[in-house]
């Protein structure tokens, strides 16, 4: 039996007179890689902060395992067994890479070793462990990227959402997270994540769903959504090659 551990049910997300999100519908099966792509300006962050209560949804529900969360600020998402990392990478750069991650664990626990302990298994899972003491403000872009990562995961969630955790990589960069995201899943953790680079989609994602002006353009498998008119319409239209 097919279980869902993630149903959006008609969620639309209002600014004023401005519709950021437009009744979007999908459920994420648990133990899946979902990709939620489209065109800048086409709302995925926006849906990722009313998922993860930044935002009150203007309509619809939010249900997570059997739980409606629209209500739900975000520390108590969290609590679930749902966790987020953001477009733009900001750790706690007067703090060392260690300090960062045991930051994420102490949303699990109160203990300082028990917060150290699962913050060094962390940082093995994202290959940052001779990166523990050193500065996290001074680390180069894609070690921040792996940073962010290992905190979320410190908080032990049962589903990742990834906000562009491939944006501003390199080829090899990229690889590497997907492996990581890939490993992330095999430990039973299920993954949502926003990106623009539809190689990595394509090659990672189980689902895809295509927003495009705040509206659900398309959901299939990669292979659907690649052959989509209408997806590589609004691609090409965005200045985005698929």
């Amino acid at each position: 039996m097919i279980q869902h551990l993630l149903h959006i049910n008609h969620v639309s997300k209002h600014f004023g007179g401005n519709v950021a999100v437009s009744d979007v519908s999908f459920s994420v099966e648990d133990g899946q890689i979902f990709g939620l792509i489209g065109p800048n300006g086409a709302g995925k962050t926006t849906l990722f902060n009313c998922i993860t209560g930044f935002y009150p949804a203007t309509s619809g529900d939010i249900v997570f395992g059997a739980k409606k969360i629209n209500t739900l600020r975000p520390d108590e998402v969290c609590k679930l067994g749902m966790a987020r990392t953001w477009q733009r990478v900001k750790p706690l750069g007067s703090l060392s890479v260690l300090e960062n991650v045991m930051v994420g664990a102490f949303a699990m626990t109160n203990s300082a070793k028990e917060a150290e302990m699962i913050a060094q298994e962390q940082l093995k899972t994202v290959g940052l462990v001779d990166y523990a003491n050193k500065s996290a403000g001074a680390l180069p872009i894609g070690l921040k990227k792996k940073l962010e990562l290992a905190r979320v995961l410190a908080t032990r969630p049962k589903m990742l959402l990834l906000d562009e955790i491939c944006g501003g990589l390199n080829h090899t960069e990229t690889d590497t997270i997907l492996e990581i995201i890939r490993s992330i899943r095999k430990k039973g953790a299920t993954v949502v994540f926003i990106e623009h680079d539809m190689k990595a989609v394509t090659s990672i994602c189980d689902r895809i769903v295509v927003l495009n002006s705040g509206e659900k353009l398309a959901e299939g498998t990669p292979q659907e959504i690649t052959n989509n008119p209408a997806v590589i319409t609004a691609y090409l239209g965005g200045g985005h090659h698929a």
